[in-house]
C-alpha cells in the first residue's frame, strides 16, 4: 500500500510537471518599475513688454512674478484702497452678513453731496435710508462710491478712526510694509502702497468667495438703481474677473486686475496691478498687453503624450524559462501643464495592491504633475495588455 501511494505522487507529480511545461510553465507578476523619471523640466519664456505705469507688476497667483517695473516704490493708489475696505468688511463678524442694515445719517449724507461737487464717485444717499451690507459693497467695488466705503467704515465698533487703523493693523499683519491707509476711499493722496504690497492683498481677497463674486460682477440691481462697474476689462478681455479701478489727480489711473486660462483641466490665474497709467484707455490696452505676455510666457505644454508609458510589469518565467514580454503601463490622457515652475515632479499612485492579475485596459492607478504649491489633475494609468500569475 505504501510503495502504492508513493508511486501515485511520482505519477500525478509527472503529470502536473508536463501540464505546467504545455502551459507556458511557472509565471508571476512582479511589482511596477518606473519609465517615466520621477522629475521633468518646462520652458517658460520671458515677458517683453514696455508698460505705460510707473509701477507695475504680473505675477501667477499664490506663485512667481512675471513681470515687474517699480513695484517697490510707494505711490497713491486711490480707490485701489478700497480692496482693504472690502477686506475687512468681509472678514468682520460684526460687519458682514450681507444683510446687515445700515442707517444713513445726516453727516454722511452731507460727505455724500460733498463728494459729488467733488466730482467723486457717490451713490444719492438719503438720510434715514436703511442700506444692507451688500448693496454697499456692490456700491463700493463697481462704481466705486467713496460714500459706501464711509458708511461701512463708521459702521465699524470704534467709528471710521478705529476702521482706518485696523486697515493699518491688516496691512502689517500680512507684510505690507510699504503700505498706509489714512481714509478707506483713497481719495487722500497721503495714503499709498506699492504694486508689490498690492499682490500681497490680492492674494487674500481673491482667497473670499463673496470677494471674487463682487469684482467679476459687470451690472447689478440695487436701491439705487443699476450699478456699473468701471473695469472695462471683464467687456474687452477674455477671462478677465476683476479687480479694482482708481484714479486722483495724484494718483494717476491704477489698476488691480485678473484673469483666467484653462487648459487640460488645469486652471491658470494671472494677477497683478498698475499705478499711475496715463488714463483708463491706455490703461486697460497696457494690461490687456501684459496679459497677452503672461499667457504666452505661461503656453500650456503637454509633457506626456496618451499612451506614453508610465512603468513596465515583469513577467518571470514562462515556456522553459524563456523572458516573457513586459507589460506596460501607459497613460489614459495626455498630462500636461502651464509652467508655473521651471522643475515638476511626477507624482505615481496606485490602486493595484497585489499584482497577480491585469485586465487588459484597467486602471492600475493615477499620475500627475506638481509643480510648487500647484498640482494637475490625476489621469489614469492603465495596463496595456492582460496577464496573471499562472503556476500550471
Amino acid at each position: 500500500m505504501k510503495h502504492w501511494c508513493v508511486a501515485f505522487v511520482l505519477v500525478l507529480g509527472a503529470a502536473l510537471g508536463t501540464a505546467a511545461l504545455l502551459s507556458g510553465g511557472w509565471v508571476r507578476l512582479s511589482p511596477p518599475q518606473a519609465v517615466i523619471s520621477r522629475e521633468v523640466l518646462l520652458r517658460r519664456h520671458a515677458v517683453h513688454w514696455q508698460s505705460t505705469a510707473q509701477s507695475a507688476i504680473l505675477a501667477v497667483a499664490h506663485g512667481p512674478v512675471l513681470y515687474s517695473r517699480e513695484a517697490q516704490v510707494r505711490r497713491p493708489i486711490a480707490s485701489v484702497t478700497k480692496m482693504m475696505t472690502a477686506y475687512l468688511v468681509l472678514t468682520h463678524p460684526r460687519l458682514y452678513p450681507e444683510n446687515r442694515r445700515i442707517t444713513i445719517t445726516a453727516p454722511e449724507v452731507l460727505n455724500d453731496r460733498q463728494g459729488l461737487l467733488k466730482g467723486d464717485s457717490e451713490v444719492p444717499l438719503q438720510v434715514g435710508e436703511r442700506v444692507t451690507v451688500g448693496n454697499l459693497l456692490l456700491a463700493l467695488m463697481l462704481p466705486s462710491a467713496d460714500d459706501a466705503a464711509w458708511v461701512l467704515a463708521r459702521s465699524y465698533p470704534g467709528g471710521a478712526p478705529a476702521f482706518i487703523r485696523q486697515m493699518n493693523r491688516t496691512a502689517a499683519e500680512l507684510g505690507m510694509r510699504e503700505t498706509h491707509y489714512v481714509d478707506p476711499d483713497g481719495v487722500n493722496h497721503l495714503g499709498y502702497s506699492t504694486a508689490r504690497d498690492l499682490l500681497t492683498l490680492i492674494n487674500r481677497d481673491m482667497a473670499l468667495r463673496r470677494f471674487r463674486q463682487l469684482v467679476r460682477t459687470k451690472r447689478a440691481h440695487t436701491p439705487w438703481g443699476w450699478l456699473t462697474n468701471l473695469n472695462q476689462l471683464l467687456w474687452q478681455y477674455p477671462g478677465a474677473i476683476g479687480i479694482k479701478t482708481g484714479w486722483t489727480p495724484y494718483a494717476g489711473s491704477c489698476l488691480a486686475y485678473a484673469a483666467v486660462r484653462y487648459h487640460g483641466g488645469q486652471r491658470l490665474v494671472l494677477e497683478g496691478v498698475v499705478l499711475d497709467e496715463p488714463s483708463f484707455g491706455v490703461m486697460f490696452r497696457d494690461v490687456a498687453g501684459l496679459l497677452n505676455e503672461g499667457f504666452r510666457a505661461l503656453r500650456y505644454q503637454v509633457v506626456f503624450p496618451r499612451g506614453a508609458t508610465v512603468a513596465v510589469v515583469r513577467v518571470r518565467g514562462g515556456w522553459w524559462r524563456r523572458p516573457q514580454p513586459a507589460v506596460k503601463l501607459v497613460l489614459g490622457q495626455p498630462v500636461g501643464a502651464y509652467p508655473v515652475a521651471t522643475r515638476a515632479r511626477v507624482q505615481v499612485r496606485w490602486v493595484v495592491r497585489h499584482w497577480t492579475r491585469l485586465s487588459r485596459g484597467e486602471v492600475v492607478g493615477y499620475l500627475r504633475l506638481r509643480l510648487g504649491t500647484t498640482e494637475t489633475p490625476w489621469v489614469p494609468v492603465k495596463a496595456q495588455r492582460g496577464a496573471q500569475n499562472r503556476w500550471l
